[in-house]
Order: structure tokens, then sequence, then C-alpha cells
């Protein structure tokens, strides 16, 4: 980051340790975001390495340019990839750059060259060196982006240069100069410009009411921010402050983590929002992680080379090793006290230790007495156990026996429903059969003594009356036999393979083959007999039994047997 570096210490350095932050500033987003920033911490060799990739790339264009101006150009864009990363490649670039600016005769490029080099001096403690690159020039002169540049520079070197002086400026934040060109500034810029919201915000530190007003316009620029640039950092960084100046501490550790979370993202070395990070969470007591921070800043610095801030990282250091010291130390006064307060209660645990096992031989004594009565009282209850066991054994066996004879009085009783039943159907079926006949004798006689031969002659022909009574004979039948063996139907299914299995259209009919073989589990196995009761072919009941005996499971045979015994 830019000028936000010098101001950053100078104002830590101002604040002394007097407790005004505290813990409840760090709300649940403030813990995500400082999660998320350990996070990137820990995995900054990712961003590092990309940054190493694109360095290596425009260093190959640079040295594969021949022309003077594609040359500065591309050590300028070298530049801008080293200045907050590698202070020594910067100033070398920065040099490069402004050898070709001379060569083509660019006063402008030439002025650009020497803000950026006094940067770096900057950065690095050279402050006279810094100094002498600004010397001479004329902001008023310059195009609107080398007047910003100049505003930056001048506040860059002011404010490093108060805090290697160790200056209090208790009246702001910088002198009334700086404070006026950025007045200037601002006004002279666009508010798309990319430094809009920076200028903004620096030009409003040194009032509450301004700073109150600047908070809307530099945090709608913030919050659109991606947090992957440094000017994205520097944006961040001086809406923090804008939040100080208001006294907002929530708002200020907020935006100073997004600050530096787009520092770290940037692979960022020459940066003020970690290092102020650690400072504030040091004042909050969450020293481990400022140590944490601390000791990353410190590694920046040096890898950055930058004399001022290594002094000012180290005292902080330094503060923040001492409370974390002293925790330790209070840690290691209270670990004591629990030790000795351990130690006593160890002490009363052995006394009672002590009292409890004379006690339990006392106990001891009791219990043998008292297993022994239990031990006789355990036989006697054993005895009467057995006893009951018995009884028990016996009652169980009268209970089955009754229960058994229930139900064969039960099933005789339905054997026996079932028996009149069938004999009452079979009654019917008789004095029906005798009543057809004696309508059909009656029919033949009154048209025999009618003469009426030809309808005798027909009637006695047709083969109607015959059909009609086979079809009763079946339903009749059917009827009768599944209700005495109502689970025929699928014990002979279970017979035959179960892809030739039977399945009945109406439940209460069977079919031809169940038919034939109901005859036969009910004694009639001569398939002439069969024939005559169903008054079909003989051949009709072989092939129909042949055809069944090949769907079996089992041979022709054990088929026949098996059929015998269902419903046993």
């Amino acid at each position: 980051m830019t000028a936000a570096v010098g101001v950053s210490a100078c104002s830590r350095s101002d604040r002394s340790h007097d407790g005004s932050l505290n813990s409840d500033i760090k709300t649940r987003e403030i813990e995500q975001l400082l999660d998320s920033l350990d996070l990137l911490l820990a995995s900054q060799e990712k961003y590092i390495a990309e940054k190493e990739q694109r360095i290596s790339r425009a260093r190959e264009n640079y040295l594969a340019a021949a022309d003077p101006e594609h040359q500065y150009w591309l050590a300028s864009n070298l530049y801008d990839e080293y200045c907050a990363y590698d202070s020594d490649s910067a100033l070398l670039y920065a040099d490069k750059a402004l050898g070709y600016a001379r060569a083509m005769n660019r006063g402008d490029l030439e002025t650009e060259m020497q803000l950026n080099r006094s940067y770096i001096f900057s950065a690095t403690g050279l402050l006279d060196e810094a100094n002498e690159c600004l010397q001479g020039m004329q902001p008023d002169s310059m195009p609107p982006h080398l007047s910003v540049k100049y505003c930056d520079r001048i506040l860059f070197l002011s404010t490093h240069r108060d805090q290697y002086i160790g200056v209090k400026r208790d009246s702001g934040a910088y002198s009334q100069m700086i404070d006026s060109l950025l007045k200037v500034m601002r006004r002279s810029i666009s508010t798309d410009h990319p430094q809009y919201g920076w200028l903004v915000g620096w030009s409003s530190l040194n009032d509450t009411d301004e700073a109150r007003e600047a908070i809307p316009i530099v945090r709608r620029i913030v919050d659109n921010a991606g947090f992957t640039s440094r000017t994205n950092a520097m944006d961040a960084w001086v809406l923090s402050k804008l939040y100080e100046k208001t006294a907002d501490r929530s708002n200020q550790l907020k935006y100073l983590t997004l600050s530096a979370m787009a520092d770290v993202r940037a692979s960022n070395k020459e940066i003020a929002s970690l290092e102020e990070l650690a400072s504030h969470l040091y004042d909050i007591g969450d020293y481990d992680r400022a140590n944490n921070y601390i000791n990353h800043s410190i590694s920046y610095a040096n890898d950055y080379k930058s004399r001022i801030r290594t002094g000012q990282l180290a005292k902080l250091q330094e503060q923040i090793l001492s409370a974390i010291h002293k925790r330790h130390d209070r840690q290691a006064a209270a670990n004591r006290w629990y030790l000795a307060i351990l130690v006593a209660i160890l002490c009363v645990l052995v006394v009672a230790g002590i009292y409890i096992l004379r006690q339990n031989r006392l106990l001891r004594k009791s219990r043998h007495t008292l297993n022994e009565a239990n031990a006789e009282l355990t036989r006697r209850v054993d005895e009467l156990s057995a006893i009951r066991e018995e009884l028990n054994s016996a009652n169980a066996r009268l209970s089955d026996m009754y229960d058994k004879a229930a139900r064969n009085a039960a099933e005789l009783a339905e054997v026996n429903e079932s028996k009149e039943a069938c004999i009452a159907n079979v009654f019917a079926i008789c004095s029906n059969y005798i009543n057809k006949l004696e309508d059909f004798r009656a029919d033949l006689n009154r048209l025999l003594t009618g003469r009426q031969f030809e309808k005798a002659q027909r009637l006695v022909k047709s083969p109607e009356l015959s059909y009609g009574e086979v079809k009763e004979l079946y339903v009749v039948f059917d009827k009768i036999f599944l209700e005495i063996y109502p689970d025929f139907v699928d014990d002979f299914n279970s017979l035959l393979k179960p892809e030739e299995r039977i399945t009945l259209k109406d439940p209460a009919r069977l079919t031809t083959e169940l038919r034939i073989y109901a005859l036969v589990r009910l004694g009639m196995n001569d398939s002439v007999r069969i024939a005559k009761f169903l008054h079909c072919s003989v051949q009709t009941v072989y092939n129909t039994r042949h055809r069944a005996r090949n769907k079996a499971l089992a041979g022709p045979e054990d088929f026949a047997r098996a059929v015998m015994a269902l419903g046993k």
C-alpha cells in the first residue's frame, strides 16, 4: 500500500494500550473474516507463485523488446509488479525506465519514474533520496494522473518522515499543506478515477464530520471491490481510518481485515493493514493471532528491506510477546493454584479411602452373615420354584390337552356339518333328477298319446337336456368338493412346476383338469369311471392326466400318490 503505511504506523505509535478497544467489537462477521485471512496467510505461497509467474512473463517480454518506448512501458510494468513486492527490483526497473524516458526526451515519463523512485526510497527509509526525487516538481503543471501520484508521494514521504523521527501530530494525520493538496486533487479528478475513493478518504481524515460524510462514498467503492489488488487494499484501509475517526471500532476492524486480505491476494509486502490489524488484536487481547500477523509483517518488511517499518514492528512484536509471556505467567500461577487444590483434594481422598477401607472390612463381615442367610433362603426359594415349575408344567399339559380336545371337537363339528350339507346336497340332486325324469316321462307320454311322434323323437334325440344336466352336475360337484377341500387348488398347484400352475378365472369353478384330479383325490382313479362321471371321452381323461403328470415336480407315480394325500 502507498501512503497508508506511514500514517498507520504513526497512529499506532500515538495510541497507548489503554483498553479503549474490547472484544465486543469482534462480531461474528469479523471473526469469519479473520478466519479467512488466516487461511489466506497459510496459503500465501500460491499467490506468490502466481505473481512470480506474471513477473517472469513480463521479464521475458522486456528482454525481447528492442524499441526504447516499448522497453520503457515494459520496464514500467515490471516496476508496478515489484513496487510493493521487492524494493530492489522495483528500483532497478524504475531506473531503467527513467533512462528510457530520458533517451526519448519524454519529460512526463521522466517525472512519473521520479515519482516511482520516490515511493521506493520512502518505503525503504531513504528519505533524503525520496525528497530529492520530488524537488522542483510543480503539480499544477502536471497531467491529472501525475498530480494524484505526486500528492500520494508527498503524503507518503511526509508520514514516513514523521514516523522515522517520532513526531506526534495531535492536531491531525498530516500537515495543512498536504491537506490542501489532497482537497485540490479531489476536486480535479472524476468520480470514476481509480484513486477517487482513496483521495476522498484521505482528504476527510482531519475532521470528524467530513469523515462521516465521506464514509458512504468510499464504502460504496469498497463494497463493490473484489479485494484482489493494491487499489482495493488502499481503499479498504482508508475506509477503516474513516471509521476510526468516527469511533466505529467494529467497522474499522472489518475493513482493516478486508484490506489485509486484499494485500495477501496481491502478494504485497509493503503493507500497513496487517501490521495495524495485529496492533488492534493486541489491544483486544487476541495475542495469538496478533503474534501470527506481526510475524508475517516482519517477514514482509525484511523481504522488502523496509528500514522504518522493521523497528516499529519489532517494538510491537515485543509488546505482543510480553503480553503472551504475562498470560503464560498468569496461567502458570493459576495452574499452581489448581495443583495445590488438587493435592488438597487428593489428601482428602486418601483419608476418605482409609475410612472407606475400614468400613468395607466391617461390611464384609456383615455381608458374609447375610450371604449365608441368603444362601439358605435361596435354597428354599429354589425348592419352591421347582415345585411351582412342576405345577405350571402340569397345568400347561392339561391346558394343551384341553385346547387340543376343543380343536378336535370343533373340527369334528365342522366335518359333521360339512357331511350333513353334502348329504343334503346329494339328496337334493337325486330328488331334482327324479323330478326332471318324471317331467321328461310326462312330456314324452303326452306327445305319444297325442300321436306327436316327430316331436317325441326330437325330444328323445335332443342333447340339450343332458348338456344342461352335466353343467349343473359340474357346478354342484365343484361347490361340494371345494367346501370339503377348500385348499385343494393351492395344494394341487404346489405339486406343479411354477410356470405350469393353474389360475382359476372363477374361484368357485374348477377346470376340467382340476375336476379330474378332484375325483382322483376322492379315490376314483379309473379313467373310465372318471369319463363316465364327467360325461366326457376316456381319451380326454387320459390326455389330461398325462399332461398333468408332465407338469409335475415329482415323477408320475409320486404325483398320483401326492394327489391322493392332499388335504390329509
